[in-house]
């Protein structure tokens, strides 16, 4: 039984159970006496991930890790049930990164220079970080395996639950090449033993075979998608953002062995040459797409293809390039991304594309996570965007099918998953409070279990 299968037969079986050792704020939610523990919130009003307008006066009954009923009536308890008072106030879904990288918490620099321990050290902690700031799910662009998925799931890290991509996959040169200048290439010697992987956080692959053994090495090792960088990138030091990266008959290699695994491939792409041959070629969803024009963002439609777009990133490195180390050319071709942005929202919205809520942030910005939500909102309401990070983000993850080994989470819906927020404020009012995690978010409970408990404050 591959790794992966072991996870899902472990999240099916024992869906819940934590190895001992871990500690949070409240014991609600494990089983205790052989039944479910169950936890009541009482007098909130609901964002359902989907509707316009908040579900007033309402009580809602979790049941060990699920949602199990919803009511304007009271609800009958079972006997020890903890009870939230929510005098009130919001519950909303657990937020959802759709474009994460947890083995980028420090600079690449750094990143690449250290070892796998370390690394798994940060990763720790920029998952823990964002459970805190109310994400209780995130897709892994590149960087994660399911080494890690497996840690979170037992509770070694108290984090979210992830949907790791493995390696992203890049050509030589491309987005995901983070050799220095002029280093050897590993294929150029006298020996050759397959694609070459860079600190595990992504693998140089050139022509179909390479990048179909790539795609299949990452779903062995626990990848429910597979990322592509398909073309030039802003940190990257050696392709600019016109570039287009790999072919056509690359591309379909990827997306047939994600296929055959019922999964799909996600690709790094800004320009308009990239994205129509990525969507041409079977790819569903492209990440970032700052510089597409309306015929390629029409296509999409067509297609039903997915641009999950992000701003934060870019904010970020333009402010604080210096601390991430950026060059004078990556802090330009950032500028060009930045600038991109405002130019395919209105697109975006026209021809309805879904955008998910992603902030593919790497290194010490990483803290502005949560500022996604108010940049956003220059752009779109209040409820497009917690739309955005609940329901659609999780519609776009559960496309990996059968390797979704969890259910069904990103909606306050009865037989859900009980990932919920309770929130001091009115983010259907003003988004821009969840910048403060700290003190809007007064519970945070995944998977039925409560991470942070404030609420009686």
């Amino acid at each position: 039984m591959s790794l992966f299968s072991s996870i899902c037969y472990l999240k099916l079986e024992q869906r819940g159970a934590f190895d001992k050792g871990i500690t949070m704020t409240d014991d609600a939610g494990t089983k205790e006496g052989g039944r479910d523990a169950s936890i009541l919130f009482q007098g909130v009003r609901i964002f359902d991930g989907k509707s316009e307008k908040l579900k007033d006066n309402m009580n809602l009954l979790v049941v060990g890790d699920r949602i199990e009923i919803m009511s304007h009536h009271a609800i009958k308890t079972p006997e020890g049930t903890t009870i939230i008072d929510g005098r009130g106030r919001v519950l909303t879904p657990g937020f959802i990164d759709a474009h994460f990288h947890c083995m980028f918490y420090r600079t690449i620099s750094e990143t690449i220079s250290t070892t796998p321990w370390v690394a798994g050290i940060w990763a720790k902690e920029a998952l823990e970080l964002a459970l805190m700031r109310g994400f209780t799910t995130i897709r892994d662009c590149g960087g994660a395996d399911g080494s890690i998925a497996w840690a979170v799931d037992h509770g070694y890290i108290k984090g979210p639950r992830l949907f790791p991509s493995g390696m992203a996959i890049s050509q030589t040169g491309g987005h995901g090449d983070f050799r220095p200048p002029y280093a050897s290439h590993p294929y150029f010697g006298c020996f050759r033993d397959g694609p070459h992987s860079i600190k595990g956080l992504s693998v140089i692959a050139n022509g179909p075979d390479e990048v179909r053994e790539a795609a299949r090495e990452n779903l062995k090792n626990g990848a429910t998608q597979i990322k592509l960088m398909a073309s030039g990138g802003v940190v990257s030091q050696y392709d600019p953002l016109h570039v287009v990266e790999y072919t056509p008959e690359e591309v379909r290699a990827a997306v047939s062995a994600a296929a055959n695994w019922g999964t799909y491939v996600t690709a790094h792409a800004y320009n308009p040459a990239s994205v129509r041959m990525l969507m041409e070629n079977g790819v569903k969803v492209i990440e970032h797409g700052h510089l597409l024009d309306e015929e390629t963002i029409r296509l999409a439609s067509e297609k039903g293809v997915i641009i999950c777009t992000q701003i934060v990133n870019y904010w970020a490195l333009d402010k604080f390039g210096d601390e991430e180390g950026l060059t004078a050319e990556n802090i330009r071709k950032n500028r060009q991304a930045l600038e991109g942005f405002d130019g395919i929202i209105p697109l975006l919205k026209k021809y309805r594309i879904k955008t998910g809520f992603g902030t593919d942030l790497v290194g010490p910005v990483h803290r502005f996570q949560n500022k996604e939500f108010t940049l956003r909102a220059e752009y779109f309401t209040p409820v497009e965007i917690l739309r955005q990070a609940t329901s659609e983000s999780a519609e776009i993850i559960r496309m990996c099918g059968p390797l979704n080994c969890y259910g069904m989470f990103g909606e306050v819906k009865e037989g859900y998953l009980a990932d919920l927020l309770l929130i001091d404020g009115e983010p259907l009012a003003d988004i821009s409070i969840l910048e403060n995690p700290e003190k809007c978010l007064q519970v945070i409970m995944k998977d039925g279990k409560i991470y942070k408990n404030i609420s009686g404050r």
